[in-house]
Order: structure tokens, then C-alpha cells, then sequence
């Protein structure tokens, strides 16, 4: 195994999505999803913008100079105050798509938990055991939508952990690279997790086979974490990311079995 194994299962994925049409309901629905998240998003921003930028109006305002030279002062500061206003417009907007698209990707799980055993069966060419009947598929469904909860949670508290540790004086730097590190691990953490759900894989259990695969599972989160920096571009890919988590569990061997 090495860092190659992510770019593989991604380009297998890509090829696997285009080619099989009984994959594509599965992963058109969680797009659907999650866009009416992102658009759900931008429009509580758009709507409530005006409201949000009225007090940094009041607080960042700087007086009108009375004399020519007040203006060698006024024009950095309203500089600056136009910087500080922008930036934190620009943080709500970006904190607000990430608890839509968090929100959405939750309520998507039941379909890509359907989605991922496809592709398993697919690259396998086994039969895994089906669920059958109404209370056994709600079942199923629910236990996917708590599951993801549960990830995202460990990661809220993780980068909440983190964040605390950059108010520290001096540990900035630190706190950056390790928030960047555990994002980049946060990934296939997540969509390798349908895969790991069926097994029934205790939490402690995927935490250790992520840091014991950890080049292979950085070159994968890398990419992923590449493509969430882009507004938007995540649910466009989420099906694929998915895809090639599930992929990537086959390829490197699950806790406890081969794949």
C-alpha cells in the first residue's frame, strides 16, 4: 500500500459511477440533498445579511475627519474596517454552509449507505445480506443518519478542542497544522464508514486502522479536504467520495477481515 492507493480508488470510482446506471438514483438523490442545503444556506444569508452587517456597520464605523490631515488616519482605519467586515461576513457565510452541508450530508446517509453497499457488491462480486421488510429498512436508515451524527460530532469536538488550543499564546501554528491534519484523517474516517457500519466496526477500532493506513489515508483525505475548500463542490462529489471510501476499505483491508 502507499499514497498511489487514493488516486487509484478515486479514478476506479469516477469509472465505476459512469459506468454502472443502478448506482446513479442512489447518488442523484444525496446530490438533490444537498444542494437544496446549499441553496437553503444562501438563502438565510442573503436573507438575514442585512440584519448581520448592521451592528459591524455601528462598530466599525469611523468618524468623518473635520480637517484634511484626519484623513492620513481615517483612510487605513476604514481600510481596515471594510477588511474586518468583509472577513467576518465572509466567516458567518462560510460557518453557515458548513452546518447546512453537515445537516444535509446527515439526512443523505440512508442513500449512501444504500450507495456504498452497491458498490461493494459490485466490486465483489458477493451478495451481502439484505434488508427486508418497512421496520428493517427505517431501521437501517436510521442507524446510517445516527451513525453519521456520531462522526461529525467527533469532529466538531475535535476541532472545538483544537480551537481552544489556538487561543493559547504562541500555539497558533500548532493548532493550525494539527486542525489541518484531523480534517485531513476526518475523511476517510467518514466515507469509509458505511463500509465499516455494516461490519459492525467499534469507533476506537476505526480510529486505529485510520492512523495505522495513515499514508494512504492522508493522500485520500488530502483530496477530499481540496475539493470541501471549494464552496459548493462537495455535494457534487459526495457520491463519488463515498464510492471511493468504499473502495478504499476493500483495497486496504477492514478491522478485522480482508474486506
Amino acid at each position: 500500500m502507499s499514497a498511489a492507493t487514493a488516486p487509484r480508488v478515486l479514478r476506479r470510482a469516477a469509472a465505476m459511477l459512469r459506468r454502472e446506471r443502478s448506482l446513479w438514483p442512489w447518488a442523484l438523490v444525496p446530490f438533490a440533498l444537498n444542494l437544496a442545503a446549499f441553496a437553503l444556506a444562501a438563502g438565510v444569508f442573503i436573507a438575514k445579511l442585512g440584519a448581520i452587517a448592521a451592528p459591524l456597520e455601528r462598530f466599525l464605523t469611523v468618524p468623518e475627519p473635520t480637517a484634511w490631515y484626519g484623513y492620513l488616519v481615517a483612510a487605513p482605519l476604514w481600510l481596515l474596517a471594510a477588511l474586518v467586515r468583509a472577513l467576518l461576513l465572509a466567516a458567518f457565510g462560510l460557518a453557515l454552509y458548513f452546518g447546512f452541508t453537515v445537516v444535509g450530508g446527515v439526512i443523505a446517509a440512508p442513500f449512501l449507505d444504500v450507495l456504498s453497499e452497491r458498490v461493494e457488491r459490485l466490486a465483489t462480486g458477493r451478495e451481502l445480506a439484505q434488508t427486508r421488510g418497512v421496520t428493517a429498512t427505517l431501521r437501517r436508515a436510521a442507524r446510517s443518519a445516527v451513525e453519521e451524527g456520531k462522526r461529525v460530532a467527533f469532529f466538531l469536538a475535535v476541532q472545538g478542542a483544537l480551537l481552544g488550543l489556538g487561543l493559547v499564546p504562541g500555539m497558533q501554528p500548532v493548532a493550525a497544522v494539527a486542525s489541518l491534519a484531523a480534517s485531513a484523517l476526518f475523511m476517510p474516517l467518514d466515507y469509509t464508514g458505511f463500509a465499516l457500519d455494516r461490519r459492525g466496526v467499534r469507533f476506537a477500532a476505526r480510529r486505529r486502522w485510520i492512523l495505522g493506513h495513515a499514508l494512504e489515508m492522508l493522500s485520500f483525505g488530502g483530496f477530499a479536504l481540496a475539493l470541501y475548500a471549494v464552496p459548493g463542490l462537495s455535494f457534487v462529489c459526495l457520491p463519488w467520495l463515498v464510492t471511493a471510501g468504499t473502495l478504499l476499505a476493500l483495497e486496504v483491508g477492514t478491522p478485522g477481515g480482508s474486506g
